[in-house]
């Protein structure tokens, strides 16, 4: 949501992820190196972190030397939740609430109540329809949002879902929509109270956008919504059916949106009957279902060649995925990384040695002329770039392979050698304790342990070995040190999972 947020909020939030990200004290001098802000900004937005965050909380400390910053601590912030403080305030996620709620910006009015020039808002007007246009979406010189109408709703939901954990409408828009829901949906439980408010905001989209007189004409989803099992058919028809204005024609659009929506964002609890599942998708309603059915079986001949189960179950559990993924590209495609708060692509991109096998083999599909000219013809008309596309299929893929397979990887070796007996047992039996079948005790070098643990230097060591010297089994200053370089050796061994076998059966 970076993109949304006024400069100056940003530029705090820059500051604020960097120091929240290296669990340390850092001091101004760092964080200006690190964020590319001049030492002086980063003081002023440090002052003002003073004011907002409380100092008996102990998450966010500045330590002084004679009045002077010589430091600053930030510990499990909700940086999310003070993001979304920062993007209320902002313009343009005003621009873009008033459009939601109005259609349009009465510009005049809007500035007045902002305190901002005509100029301003022309600018921040501007940077809004950059943005939409990468969505093949355009703004108005009335300041209306122009397009195809499930994308413009697809925009709100994901703006408004990532801008606050929250209800950020009219409370009693949102309990009447969840007291009708609750007294007609046995399964609306079962969602969590996040669940639960992001289906309530796709009906209150449904309502904002058909009080505006935008419908949903969405062919064949409203023919299927008809005839499928979906848990909250009966309440939506009764729902929407007590709105004014609203044809049967047009009550069944707004159901097939929630459906499509619920389908999409895995809002849906009922199980797939995977019987049923090919007359609902089949080439006949869903042209890309030829293409799904192409990706599917290269997919299966990458990561699954040695599955041992149903193997029919398999390809419609892998496919089901990919029609999905191919429903939302065909229909209401918005790439989600603009929703996003990313200030160190590095690390929040970051993949392991098995994820980058993953994303390479994917890759592979798509460079290797595995799949057909009519399949790449279809994803490009849809005007979707390759990067983003192959992204998409990673996250499924990965999804299914963790699903699907089961991954092991070896423990860590560790040995225990100290001058007092004692102490050596003591030591072994903790770490057995805090990492159990992670860690595997080891009692003499030749067994090469990846981590050795001693109070006095060994010359024979390998270079292989981790060397952490604890002088104490009871000073907690070795001990977390132990615990952190043991972890790290976790990790290490971790990126390098394979997998044990793939599970025989699929819920």
């Amino acid at each position: 949501m970076r993109a949304f947020l006024d400069e100056s909020y940003d530029r705090k939030l820059k500051v604020l992820s960097y120091i929240d990200n290296q669990r340390k004290i850092v001091s101004i001098k760092n964080i200006s190196e690190n964020t590319n802000l001049s030492e002086k900004t980063v003081l002023q937005i440090i002052r003002q972190f003073e004011q907002e965050f409380s100092p008996s909380s102990g998450q966010f400390q500045i330590s002084y030397v004679n009045k002077t910053i010589k430091g600053i601590f930030a510990e499990n912030l909700d940086v999310m939740s003070i993001a979304a403080t920062y993007l209320k305030e902002s313009i343009l996620y005003k621009i873009i609430y008033n459009i939601f709620l109005y259609e349009k910006v009465d510009v005049k009015k809007f500035c007045e109540l902002e305190y901002i020039s005509a100029s301003t808002f022309s600018r921040y007007r501007q940077k809004l329809a950059s943005i939409l246009k990468k969505f093949d979406l355009k703004l108005s010189r009335v300041n209306k949002i122009a397009g195809d109408e499930l994308k413009i709703r697809n925009f709100f939901f994901l703006f408004f879902s990532h801008a606050s954990n929250h209800w950020v409408f009219n409370s009693q828009e949102y309990r009447e929509i969840e007291a009708n829901i609750y007294k007609k949906v046995k399964s609306w439980s079962i969602l969590n109270n996040a669940k639960q408010a992001r289906v309530c905001l796709l009906i209150y989209i449904s309502n904002i956008r058909s009080s505006q007189k935008h419908n949903c004409n969405n062919g064949i989803l409203v023919e299927l919504s008809q005839k499928s099992e979906f848990d909250y058919k009966e309440a939506l028809v009764e729902y929407f059916s007590s709105k004014k204005n609203r044809s049967q024609e047009q009550i069944w659009q707004e159901i097939s949106f929630v459906q499509l929506f619920m389908y999409k964002e895995d809002l849906v609890t009922e199980k797939i009957n995977f019987e049923e599942y090919t007359s609902f998708f089949n080439e006949e309603n869903f042209p890309f279902v030829e293409n799904s059915n192409q990706l599917t079986e290269q997919i299966i001949e990458t990561f699954f060649s040695s599955f041992t189960g149903d193997l029919a179950q398999l390809f419609l559990r892998i496919r089901q995925e990919i029609d999905k993924m191919h429903l939302v590209l065909s229909t209401c495609y918005i790439d989600t990384n603009i929703f996003s708060y990313i200030y160190d692509p590095i690390n929040c991109y970051y993949r392991d040695k098995t994820e980058e096998e993953v994303i390479e083999a994917i890759k592979q599909i798509f460079d290797n002329s595995q799949l057909s000219q009519s399949y790449k013809n279809w994803w490009m008309e849809l005007n979707i770039d390759e990067s983003s596309l192959l992204e998409y299929v990673y996250w499924v893929v990965y999804m299914l392979l963790n699903e699907i397979q089961e991954y092991t990887f070896p423990p860590v070796k560790v040995m225990v050698q100290n001058s007092k007996f004692f102490a050596e047992t003591i030591i072994a039996n903790k770490l057995v304790l805090v990492f159990t079948d992670r860690i595997q005790l080891v009692s003499d070098l030749r067994d090469q342990p990846d981590v050795l643990i001693t109070d006095i230097y060994l010359p024979e060591v390998s270079e292989n070995t981790r060397v952490v010297f604890a002088n104490s089994f009871f000073s907690l200053s070795d001990f977390n040190k132990v615990i952190d370089e043991i972890k790290q050796e976790i990790i290490k061994k971790y990126s390098h999972r394979t997998i044990v076998h793939p599970l025989s059966n699929i819920s």
